[in-house]
């Protein structure tokens, strides 16, 4: 595939391969690499070097050759089913189960677990490497998903989630503890400029940035630290995880976000409080292809649950 960019001001300073990775969907840093290598990267005015520093302005061609095609392999590994029908499956996704197979992962992801248990889900075409799949969460976002098992189920959700027709309720344990019990914000997510595994705020209509709206509802304060019922309208990568680091509230054990992987460290055992950052797909409501709508809950998982008072609730309204 042959890509021609123009770089723009905020890029100058960049080196020339963290630029294309951040600005490529698919592409990493070491393809980009092995592309420049290959001879297969121009820059003009100038030379194509993987650390050449942009100053703005140059025009950038990359020619991306086709991929073989990925195919995933049905595995038997364990799932928790919320709810199964002749048209889709919804299941509790573990932390730590990347959705689909992809370069590094190749193996133990959902989907392989899905083939493994309804290999007709591969049926509703699609790239081979994520039949049936309607939505996306993080590798390390537990709750709930919905993949199709028909053709015509998966065009359904499709159009459901591209009209905005479900509702998506989150879990999120946070830093700090906002004064106002209801939050919202509405900054458009587009790539980072400078860190291609990040999303970022950017201006409205600048680059690749997209609209974004989430509202939160405050659930519970703790000593440093609050549980929070994230409500995002639109559906954007990291979309909640972007939005909270933004107020001033990232979600905990963000790595990416957060000031630290490990915060709060400790619970009262002495054991590390969250391995993974600490966000949960709580409920989802969708229009069913049969008619009607259904709602979904995903309990909270241990290593949330542990750290909140019982009996907090997804808020009805």
């Amino acid at each position: 595939m042959h890509h021609e960019l123009t770089v723009p001001r905020e890029a100058a300073g960049q080196r020339l391969d963290l630029w294309l990775a951040s600005a490529l969907e698919g592409c990493t840093r070491s393809l980009v690499q092995r592309l420049i290598k290959e001879g297969l990267c121009t820059v003009h005015p100038g030379t194509a070097r993987a650390g050449r520093a942009l100053t703005g302005g140059e025009l950038v061609t990359l020619e991306v050759p086709e991929a073989e095609p990925m195919e995933a392999v049905p595995e038997d590994i364990p799932l928790t089913v919320l709810h199964e029908d002749e048209h889709l499956v919804v299941i509790d996704k573990p932390a730590g189960m990347v959705v689909h197979p992809a370069i590094g992962h190749l193996r133990g992801t959902l989907v392989n677990a899905v083939l493994g248990r309804w290999p007709d889900a591969r049926e509703p075409g699609g790239e081979a490497w994520r039949p049936g799949v309607v939505h996306r969460l993080d590798a390390d976002t537990s709750g709930v998903i919905v993949i199709a098992r028909t053709a015509a189920a998966l065009a359904f959700l499709q159009t459901a989630w591209a009209e905005r027709r479900v509702t998506k309720r989150y879990l999120a344990l946070v830093a700090g503890m906002p004064r106002a019990d209801y939050l919202s914000c509405d900054g458009w997510i587009g790539r980072h400029p400078k860190d291609f595994r990040k999303r970022a705020i950017r201006p409205e209509g600048e680059g690749d940035a997209k609209e974004a709206r989430t509202t939160f509802v405050v659930l519970h304060r703790a000593n440093g630290w609050s549980a929070i019922e994230g409500r995002p309208v639109t559906g954007r990568t990291h979309q909640i995880r972007v939005h909270l680091a933004h107020l001033g509230h990232a979600v905990l054990a963000d790595g990416l976000y957060g000031r630290s992987r490990t915060w709060p460290l400790h619970v009262e055992d002495g054991q590390v409080a969250l391995r993974r950052h600490a966000l949960h797909a709580w409920t989802l409501k969708i229009p069913h292809p049969a008619g009607g709508e259904m709602t979904f809950e995903a309990p909270i998982p241990a290593d949330l649950a542990r750290l909140l008072p019982p009996g907090i609730r997804p808020k009805t309204a």
